[in-house]
């Protein structure tokens, strides 16, 4: 491969894969022919036309038809992945506190029997909403979400019920938006259940029962300070990588950003907790830092995954020659 050809591949690469797959080999094949013998570098004009054709493209892409029907999908995806990233946030600690309440009983000023009914609630509401959703109704599980998110959100508000510190008001209102999201997408979208059938049943249990089953863990577990910090990792990678794992496709990078308001907020809760108390609660930049390090170690682990996803994506395409029209 000579250089100029080398260079032209690069520049290439700045177009939708699907249309290199398509178009590349012609296009590159009139690019040398019209360029002068012994050309090293493509000249000024040829980059100016490559880049101004490949962002042509790529703006388009967003409002064509194939770009609203992935939408569309996308929208059913994450109507029926949402209930189930609520259920992962609510699950440990109800766990905890009801397993409390059975040994204990109720404690006053830490433990009450309404609370743990609260909890116990909201779980029941989120699993009815999975199921429904799934099943393809539509009125009933976006009333049940909405109803869920007025309550809690007043539950927030009344200063009667909580007295709320500084500290905890970013993160507890990431919290809401994730539950207002959750609605939002039920009560908009029309037959989560073909979202189910893109993803995959059983895919989506595996991955439920593996990002529960580790954040249950780790929210329980006994530990304090930077190990607890540190162990936040866990849920939060496992994210990264299944976020990394879908964004290899056209609807899997639209299904992430739909849902990321809600995935985010409670992938991110442990880390924003210690964060914000390290630095409001106890003037120290040390949980700060901490939750700098875990956050980029996710950002690392999903680069990491989009790449080798990409790999073995190639490395189990058909030959160029077959992707030609």
């Amino acid at each position: 491969m000579s250089d100029l050809e080398r260079h032209y591949r690069r520049l290439l690469r700045l177009y939708p894969r699907d249309h290199r797959a398509r178009h590349e080999e012609e296009m590159l094949g009139v690019l040398m022919a019209a360029a002068k013998p012994g050309r090293r570098h493509p000249h000024p004009q040829d980059v100016a036309d490559l880049i101004s054709g490949a962002a042509a493209i790529r703006l388009r892409r967003p409002i064509s038809p194939q770009s609203l029907m992935w939408w569309r999908d996308a929208a059913r995806v994450a109507a029926a992945l949402g209930p189930l990233v609520l259920l992962i946030q609510q699950f440990p600690e109800a766990v905890r506190d009801i397993g409390r309440y059975i040994q204990r009983g109720p404690e006053p000023g830490v433990l009450s029997t309404g609370t743990v009914v609260e909890q116990t609630l909201g779980l029941l509401v989120y699993v009815v909403v999975t199921v429904l959703a799934w099943h393809d109704y539509r009125r009933i599980p976006a009333g049940l979400a909405w109803t869920w998110t007025i309550w809690l959100g007043s539950d927030m508000i009344i200063p009667s019920s909580y007295t709320w510190s500084s500290s905890q008001l970013l993160p507890l209102g990431l919290l809401l938006l994730s539950y207002a999201t959750v609605a939002v997408l039920l009560t908009g979208t029309a037959h989560p259940r073909r979202g189910v059938q893109l993803v995959g049943r059983r895919r989506i249990l595996i991955w439920f029962a593996v990002v529960l089953g580790a954040t249950t863990v780790i929210r329980l577990w006994p530990a304090t300070g930077a190990a607890q910090l540190l162990w936040e990792l866990v849920p939060l990678g496992l994210t990264a990588i299944a976020c990394g794992m879908a964004a290899r496709s056209p609807l899997g990078r639209r299904s992430i950003v739909l849902l990321a308001p809600v995935f985010l907020p409670v992938a991110l809760m442990g880390v924003l907790f210690k964060a914000m108390w390290s630095w409001l609660a106890e003037s120290s930049s040390t949980g700060v830092t901490q939750a700098i390090v875990v956050v980029c170690a996710a950002l690392a682990v999903f680069g990491i995954t989009v790449h080798l996803a990409g790999r073995r994506q190639a490395a189990s395409a058909p030959p160029r020659e077959a992707a030609q029209p």
